[in-house]
């Protein structure tokens, strides 16, 4: 037979021992418990997040230009081809009157030989991957395409040797290479010239080469620090002390002496007619105004 009253109930949580201490004072026993009272709950400190920074600005990438060719090593190079093709010219006209050519064939013949040397030398290596003609090679210098940075393709070399070889056919010579070079002068960053720009092209220092300009001034000191140069120096010497007592040398520098005092006199009254036909032409003009 079962028990009709009902289970008691359990408590949630399990109470704590308790235990009975006599008080000194009261002489009473009380209960105390034998656990010690609970710690007061402490509220949970959320982290902050972090504050976000604003990302660093990016900055554009520096263009790096490697080292620029020297006037020095540019002008060489320039006159070692052109020298090229010039020996080129002289041959095939030589070649030419050999054959019974006429005058004009000649000529023709000498220009055909030096532009095709020209182009070749300085348009079709140039795009190889050294990048180098005979006179760069000789100096150490390239050239460089800047956005790809190697040699230029053969298009823009040969476009490049082009803008510069109708400089070359002009009859002034001197002026046209002379505006070339004045544009890469006020460029102080790149140093392009007009036929630079047209190839988009720049002219560097490289490695590879024969280093003759070093060569050349090595070759220089010795002979100058060597017995050579007192040799040189000496011999100098007694050709001017012989020239003196040449009366022949004497007489040839006295009639320059008056060759020059006649130019300067010859000069002197240029400049004075020149003058007065200036002065006389603008009255002329100025009357001719004042009458109108």
């Amino acid at each position: 037979m079962t028990d009709p009253r009902p289970y008691p109930e359990r408590p949630k949580f399990p109470e704590r021992p308790k235990t009975d201490q006599l008080d000194q004072r009261s002489g009473e026993w009380q209960t105390f418990s034998a656990l010690p009272p609970p710690a007061p709950l402490r509220p949970v400190e959320r982290e902050q997040p972090a504050p976000k920074t604003a990302p660093a600005p990016q900055t554009a990438p520096i263009e790096t230009i490697p080292k620029l060719a020297t006037w020095r090593k540019r002008i060489g190079a320039f006159a070692l081809d052109f020298g090229v093709g010039l020996g080129a010219s002289y041959v095939a006209q030589g070649l030419a009157s050999l054959f019974g050519a006429n005058a004009g064939a000649v000529d023709m013949t000498g220009y055909v030989a030096f532009f095709a040397v020209w182009l070749v030398n300085r348009g079709y290596f140039q795009s190889r991957p050294e990048g180098q003609s005979l006179g760069k090679w000789l100096l150490n210098i390239k050239t460089l395409d800047p956005e790809t940075e190697t040699s230029p393709h053969l298009i823009r070399s040969v476009a490049r040797e082009s803008v510069l070889s109708l400089f070359l056919l002009t009859e002034a010579l001197l002026v046209p290479l002379a505006a070339d070079g004045l544009f890469a002068v006020f460029d102080k960053e790149k140093r392009q010239t007009i036929h630079d720009r047209a190839g988009r092209t720049l002219v560097v220092e490289s490695e590879r080469g024969y280093h003759l300009d070093e060569k050349a001034m090595r070759f220089l000191e010795g002979i100058l620090e060597g017995d050579a140069a007192e040799d040189v120096k000496s011999a100098a010497r007694d050709l001017l002390s012989q020239a003196q007592r040449n009366d022949t040398v004497r007489d040839l520098s006295k009639q320059m002496q008056r060759l020059s005092k006649d130019m300067d006199q010859n000069t002197r009254s240029l400049r004075q007619q020149t003058g007065k036909q200036m002065r006389n032409w603008v009255d002329s003009v100025k009357e001719k105004l004042d009458n109108w």
